[in-house]
């Protein structure tokens, strides 16, 4: 049991080791010779050494469309782009990088591939990546060999055991019972429970090792540059070594660094390049220097930006993605409580115009079309259209609703699929926190509806009290709501509009409020206006 306890504490000391060695460094070195390193340098190439990622950034991704095309997975150039972004930012907050892979989940978003094939497409795209390192730092370790001939058999054997894997994860007859079993292991365990059972998409369209010879190329090129850019930095250091043996111990230091013991390979990296540059008499500290702004510019930079990118795409994922399972959760859950329903339907009865014997009527954000099932109860001659970005709520709206009067049409809030001047009432619960352009989206609603026609809004309030909204997310768990439901929920507040602000937008769109419900700090509001 003992022996247990210390098994789970080094697994967990594990990936702070290169930090570890990094305090370590700096603590035998002299820290004013650090600091006056980094003092001769000049502010101006520094500066413009931050802009060197980019070509770096540009030639991966070259690579990887290649590879992208390959496997028949498309986005565009731009797009793919931001998600080299997004993994250098999940990389930067895992040890060994392994987290960016996370950014195949916004891949499949993006494209609508099979999240298996986006991992499978990753997996090649980082391997390739990685024997392209290799085989530099197996030169290198080869040149070098006179420091340590182990580390050159150690680099080869590596270098052997990665394209053995290759080969054999492109056999699909025989690597597939094995992919079967990482795709459960932690590495994947952000992302494992939104694999499929269906593994064939994880071998969709694999590339063949022909396929791989050219993004093989550019990544070995990327590597030089990358080497290359940063022999020009060291300049700025007075590093004086030969441009041949440079670039080689950059490769061998970068093998080094892969070892998932640390963040992007702090620690583990300067010890390697501080071992190998001794040998030209340059000081440790000029390394030490080098090697914390080369950190900078290329893997803290990316990663940065990463970060900005990261949260663009992530408010847009929370909004277009849901999983199937997190839609019949919410359906069950949603179905406890018809009596919300019910009473948004009476509202809705009360504003048609007497005159009116057959209303057309939209629900906007249908969802499951637990609304418009209460509407078609209450007012049976109506014709409803259900709109919704999703096509998966729309199929369960229609296995819900079976009824002649009702029908569903994809769309968003600010492209309506509505003819102008057509539609009596345009009914929305709750999907205004989903609008991506909520004036567009106003503006679009008084388009489809007719002289005089209304929108029956009830949405969200931003001015909730966080504690209130906690109590709401106990009570949910204690009704039985699963967890992605619950989140579904809560987080919807997170992009929610204030009382004051909707009246704001309502009135600059072309509509008259004629009615308002709810107070300013309760959890929803009712606003209904009318198109002047």
């Amino acid at each position: 049991m003992q022996l247990g306890f210390v098994a789970m504490d080094f697994k967990k000391l594990l990936p702070f080791i290169g930090l570890i060695i990094l305090i370590f460094i700096i603590a035998t070195l002299d820290l004013k010779e650090i600091c006056a390193v980094f003092s001769t340098i000049d502010p101006f190439y520094s500066f413009l050494s931050f802009f060197s990622v980019f070509p770096v950034v540009f030639l991966s991704n070259v690579q990887w469309q290649i590879l992208l095309k390959k496997q028949k997975i498309r986005v565009s150039f731009l797009y793919s782009l931001k998600n080299i972004f997004i993994g250098y930012f999940y990389g930067f907050i895992t040890p060994g990088g392994v987290g960016a892979y996370t950014r195949s989940f916004y891949l499949s978003n993006e494209s609508k591939a099979p999240l298996p094939k986006c991992v499978s497409n990753i997996i090649v795209f980082n391997t390739i990546d990685y024997l392209s390192l290799l085989l530099l730092g197996a030169i290198g370790g080869l040149f070098l060999s006179s420091i340590s001939f182990y580390l050159f058999l150690t680099i080869i054997t590596i270098l052997i055991i990665v394209v053995a894997l290759l080969l054999f994860f492109l056999k699909k007859e025989k690597s597939k019972p094995i992919f079967t079993k990482i795709v459960k292991s932690k590495i994947f365990a952000t992302i494992s429970d939104h694999l499929t059972d269906s593994v064939d998409s994880f071998y969709e369209d694999l590339p063949s090792f022909r396929d791989i010879i050219l993004p093989f190329s550019i990544s070995l090129f990327g590597w030089v540059v990358r080497s290359s850019i940063l022999f020009l930095i060291a300049r700025m250091f007075s590093v004086n070594v030969p441009f041949f043996y440079f670039i080689l111990i950059i490769a061998v230091a970068n093998v080094v660094a892969s070892i998932p013991v640390t963040i992007y390979g702090l620690g583990t990296r300067e010890a390697a390049l501080i071992s190998m540059f001794s040998v030209f008499n340059v000081i440790p500290e000029k390394i030490l220097a080098l090697s914390l702004f080369w950190f900078a510019v290329i893997w803290l930079f990316p990663s940065v930006i990463g970060a900005f990118v990261t949260a663009v795409e992530t408010k847009k994922l929370n909004k277009s993605l849901l999983r199937d399972i997190t839609i019949e959760r919410f359906t069950k859950y949603m179905k406890k409580y018809p009596e919300l329903y019910e009473n948004l339907a009476v509202i809705v009865k009360k504003n048609i115009p007497r005159s009116v014997k057959k209303p057309y009527i939209v629900d906007l954000g249908c969802g499951p079309g637990l609304l418009s099932l209460e509407i078609s109860k209450k007012i049976p001659k109506a014709r409803i259209i259900g709109v919704d970005p999703s096509v998966k709520m729309l199929e369960t709206a229609n296995k819900n609703i079976k009824q002649d009067n009702f029908q569903t049409r994809i769309g968003k809030s600010d492209k309506l699929p509505i003819e102008n001047n057509s539609v009596d009432i345009v009914v929305s619960r709750f999907s205004l926190t989903y609008w991506d352009k909520p004036k567009d989206s106003f503006t679009e609603i008084n388009r489809v509806l007719k002289p005089g026609g209304r929108v029956v809004l009830e949405a969200l309030n931003k001015d909730f009290s966080k504690w209130r909204l906690f109590l709401i997310k106990i009570h949910m768990f204690f009704k039985g709501a699963g967890g992605d439901v619950v989140r579904y929920h809560i987080d919807a507040y997170k992009t929610a509009y204030s009382v004051d602000s909707v009246k704001k937008l309502l009135t600059s769109s072309g509509f008259k409020i004629t009615y308002t419900e709810g107070v300013k700090e309760g959890w929803k509001f009712i606003f209904i206006a009318k198109k002047k």
